[in-house]
């Protein structure tokens, strides 16, 4: 309960826990949300396929940079094939082509030929070759307990290395398998062979576990199941990225030009030789990244074995040597925190950008700058996740713009609270819940309104309203009690809904909480600002289940109806009762018909005579207005006016009743010549008064009617031209301007101020007819309507006594030297006929 406040001041600054801070921002849910998704999207392989593509892409983007090259391949190709007129090299020519390397002193030879089987002649001279110490072998692996392909017999493990290529579920070469171990015993691959032979002389530790390989001071960093764009590839072994570079880059001589000695010695000299076919009819090619993507045929672009073998060994020799970069990637934890960071960015976008263009030219800035953050990643070696973040971005993006539009349909912009839509919505449903338990508790609706909030906006200004708004929204859902729901339903509107009241005592005492944290003052730009409100409340019956067709609608509506009656009625609050509701529909249908009237023209005007108290002559005429309803008959101006008003249908029917009264009384200054002084009093409502088009609308009456300006009397009340002083003597300068007739109504009956009235520009004051009825009753009456009467003599005004009904009374008005009176003694209001009738008698009182 809300029971003391404390401080006034802290209310102003209302601050939310930081949790919940966090959760007015859905990019936080949206993205966290998103970011699990796609994590367990990416965890079950489902972007592989789209993250290796990109890294294709990317690699074939990047330029290539010189690296020292220590790997020559003698190639076989299709010529040398058919210059052997063989599709299988002999022992022999491998054994002419070992021996001619040889002589040009390279440090290491590898045998890129399965020669698990002679191919004579020559085997005896092949296996002569074989048995130098700087030449490596090649075999195949299967299963690690068997070998599919063994190498030639009587070559040492250490010169023998297994076919390290390892192909993605594509069929793309991206990784290789450096070795492998089984029961103990390690298998090195072909090209770690070759680059251990080659690195002999050069004394660096080399250290080799299942989950660690370095040699010298440089490890290589083992690929794992969710390494870069990888999330289900097989690790087996110690697999690491292959660092491409474009296979034209590789130096190749030819088989034929080997025999012949048609090349340059230093290209062997200390570095390593490979030897192995690259004719196509080998089939021994494989598709890489600069093939993956490439236009024409794939066969095409595909890489032969031996140059791959070429293209690994130099990267592990460049990687101990030159200390080139390998390829690396993020743990998974750090490419887990890349994904939710893209994430937020993407959120973050849609929460800020609302138009659709600013929007989505942000989200391709960011989708491409994500893409060229990639892509220098992996100019430095570094493979890192497109895919799965720029999925996350763009769903995250379309997560917070659906919410976005979820909270701008259903939440007030200002205060972040629920609408009315949202409102009924939860109301309905609570609502239907209790009425399907049964629920001993009731369910209660406070409809609030600020009073005199316009005030405040006209005065302070919009902004600081909005501010206030914002402090009162805060205070409200502090101040009800838990599973309540509190909601903006208009512009300085409020709704609470309590679930959960055990009687009427719970319920007054939560009503005394929100009007005790209302009417607390709140400093606002360092001003003390003071507001009240009216409470209406609806309830369901306590104990009861109540009607079961209860709506939403109708609760609010009751408590919206109730706190009308509070205003009216100057009360804090208000319970709703059911009379309320027929009144409500009864003013409705009151409001309905006076529509249809207008457009059915049911309104008539009736004239009651105004008389010279000194000729007892007649002098003018007030109009009234009546409304001939074709089934209640007529309708007194009491019981329509004040809807007329409210509703604004006052100015159409009161420029009818203008256009209507100077219409007759120009007919009878024609009919009676001798009549030519008579005028036409009109009433103004307040809302006429402050109307922009009045003098505009006067001014047609009068020309459309032919009557002379100086015939027309406007009246208004005092308590219109006390609303705004400064206002009505402007309004009132301008009418007099067009020689109309300005009278005051029901003067001393408002709360007019003296000093005022003597700026006014009005020649009539009009004795209200409540003084004038009590005259001859209570000598405090006959005071005022004397006092009035010099009053109106003093400034210069001529006095009209409404309400004279007795002999008496005119007597007493006369003695006080009252000009004008006007009552049930002369005569009732009559239709425009009988008024004509009383012209032709020409009575005199």
């Amino acid at each position: 309960m809300f029971r003391a406040l404390g401080q006034t001041t802290r209310w102003a600054g209302v601050k939310l826990p930081i949790h919940k801070r966090l959760l007015k921002y859905p990019i936080f849910l949206v993205g966290l949300s998103v970011t699990g998704v796609f994590l367990t999207i990416r965890q079950m392989g489902g972007f592989q396929v789209w993250e290796t593509v990109v890294y294709d892409y990317l690699i074939q983007q990047q330029p290539h940079v010189e690296e020292p090259s220590r790997v020559v391949v003698v190639e076989i190709t299709e010529n040398d094939i058919r210059n052997q007129q063989s599709s299988i090299m002999s022992d022999q020519v491998l054994a002419q082509v070992i021996d001619r390397i040889q002589t040009h002193q390279p440090r290491v030879i590898g045998l890129d030929i399965f020669r698990d089987i002679p191919q004579p002649p020559g085997y005896e001279q092949l296996m002569e070759q074989l048995d130098a110490p700087n030449v490596v072998v090649i075999n195949e692996l299967g299963d690690f307990a068997s070998t599919m392909i063994p190498a030639p017999t009587g070559i040492p493990p250490e010169r023998v290395g297994f076919n390290d290529l390892v192909l993605d579920p594509d069929d793309v070469l991206r990784r290789y398998l450096m070795y492998a171990s089984f029961q103990g015993e390690q298998f090195y691959s072909f090209s770690l062979q070759l680059s251990l032979n080659y690195l002999a002389d050069y004394d660096l530790d080399f250290v080799v576990k299942p989950d660690f390989l370095r040699i010298g001071d440089r490890k290589f960093q083992r690929l794992t199941p969710r390494a870069g764009g990888y999330q289900s590839a097989d690790a087996a072994g110690y697999q690491v990225f292959i660092r491409y570079h474009p296979p034209e880059h590789i130096r190749t001589v030819s088989l034929t030009d080997v025999l012949t000695g048609n090349l340059k010695p230093e290209w062997l000299s200390d570095n390593v030789v490979l030897i192995g076919t690259t004719a196509r009819t080998s089939k021994d090619f494989f598709s890489t990244p600069y093939s993956a993507n490439a236009s024409g045929s794939p066969q095409q672009h595909k890489m032969a074995g031996v140059l791959v073998h070429a293209l690994l060994t130099n990267q592990i020799l460049g990687t101990v040597l030159d200390q080139a970069p390998l390829t690396w990637f993020w743990p998974e934890w750090v490419e887990t925190l890349w994904i939710s960071g893209w994430a937020l960015i993407g959120g973050a976008i849609a929460w800020r950008l609302k138009h659709p263009a600013w929007l989505g030219g942000a989200i391709a800035i960011a989708i491409g700058s994500l893409f060229g953050l990639c892509w220098l990643l992996l100019m430095s070696a570094g493979w890192v996740p497109f895919v799965a973040p720029a999925f996350t971005l763009m769903a995250t993006a379309t997560g917070v713009i659906a919410y976005r539009t979820f909270h701008v349909t259903y939440h007030d912009p200002l205060t972040g609270l629920p609408n009315r839509t949202l409102f009924l919505k939860e109301s309905q449903r609570i609502l239907a819940s209790h009425l399907r338990q049964s629920s001993s508790r009731s369910i209660a609706v406070l409809f609030l309104d600020l009073n005199r909030f316009k005030v405040i906006n006209e005065s302070l200004g919009h902004q600081i309203g909005d501010q206030l708004l914002v402090t009162l929204a805060h205070r409200l859902k502090a101040c009800v009690p838990p599973h309540s729901h509190v909601a903006r339903v208009g512009g300085n509107e409020f709704a609470v809904l309590l679930t959960k009241i055990t009687d009427a005592e719970a319920m007054d005492a939560i009503a005394d909480d929100v009007q005790l944290a209302i009417n607390q003052p709140i400093i606002l730009n360092e001003q003390e600002i003071f507001i009240t409100t009216s409470i209406g409340i609806a309830v369901t019956p306590i104990g009861e289940s109540g009607d079961s067709a209860l709506q939403a609608e109708t609760l609010l509506r009751d408590a919206h109806t109730a706190m009308y009656r509070a205003k009216a009625l100057g009360k804090p609050r208000q319970l709703f009762a059911s009379s309320m509701h027929a009144c409500a529909l009864s003013r409705l249908q009151l409001e309905q018909e006076l529509r249809q009237a207008l457009k059915r023209q049911e309104f008539v005007l009736n004239y009651q005579p105004i008389v010279s108290l000194g000729t007892g002559e007649i002098t003018g005429f007030e109009a009234l207005v009546r409304w001939q309803h074709p089934k209640r008959g007529f309708v007194s101006p009491g019981q329509f006016i004040s809807v007329a008003e409210e509703t604004g249908l006052i100015i159409p029917m009161g420029r009818w009743i203008l256009a209507e009264a100077c219409r007759q009384m120009h007919t009878w200054h024609q009919q009676f010549p001798h009549h030519s002084h008579l005028m036409m009093g009109v009433n103004l409502s307040s809302r006429q008064f402050t109307h922009p088009k009045l003098i505009e609308e006067i001014e047609q009456s009068l020309e459309e009617s032919q009557l002379d300006c100086y015939r027309l009397k406007l009246e208004i009340t005092e308590s219109m031209a006390m609303s705004d002083v400064e206002m009505a003597i402007d309004m009132l300068l301008r009418l007099k301007q067009m020689g109309l007739t300005l009278s005051i109504d029901d003067f001393g009956t408002g709360y007019s101020s003296l000093s005022y009235l003597h700026r006014f520009p009005t020649d009539i004051l009009k004795v209200d007819r409540s003084f004038v009825s009590r005259m001859e009753n209570a000598e405090e009456d006959a005071e005022i309507v004397k006092t009035i009467i010099t009053l109106g003599h003093n400034l210069g005004m001529a006095v009209v006594a409404e309400g004279v009904e007795t002999a008496s009374q005119l007597s007493t008005l006369r003695r006080l030297k009252c000009e004008y009176g006007q009552g049930y003694f002369f005569a009732k209001p009559m239709s425009a006929k009988d008024a004509t009738l009383l012209l032709e008698r020409s009575p005199q009182w």
